[in-house]
């Protein structure tokens, strides 16, 4: 898996690239392109934290299901609330939802370079 603080890394100095300036004009070509790669790799990303995310979900479930066949209660309701506080399932719940927190955080992002890419595109076109 690519790591997270690399994929922090090229986000952040590409977006800094987004900002319309005279440098950034004369560049138009140039930026494009980049923003098309940076999409192209936050994609890559993408597809394997979208693996990583099935593996997470399988553990959180079956982190629940043997939770709930451990816990005491008097009926569902009373052993789903002791559940909630059970350290080992909280840990893998936070994990998924982190996981999937960073999703979307890249989503956001390949959106983001997906209109980079469109308006240097256009900037490049109209300096012909």
């Amino acid at each position: 898996m690519i790591d997270q603080n690399e994929v922090f890394e090229v986000v952040t100095a590409q977006l800094e690239l987004i900002t319309v300036t005279p440098q950034g004009l004369a560049e138009s070509k140039d930026r494009a392109a980049n923003f098309l790669i940076v999409q192209a790799s936050l994609i890559e990303y993408l597809r394997q934290i979208d693996s990583e995310l099935a593996k997470r979900s399988t553990l959180k479930e079956a982190t629940y299901s043997n939770k709930i066949g451990q816990t005491t209660g008097k009926n569902i309701t009373e052993k789903k609330i002791n559940i909630a506080t059970d350290a080992e399932y909280a840990t893998v719940r936070e994990s998924y939802e982190e996981l999937e927190a960073l999703r979307e955080w890249v989503k956001g992002h390949i959106k983001i370079f997906e209109n980079a890419h469109i308006l240097y595109r256009g900037f490049s076109r109209e300096e012909r």
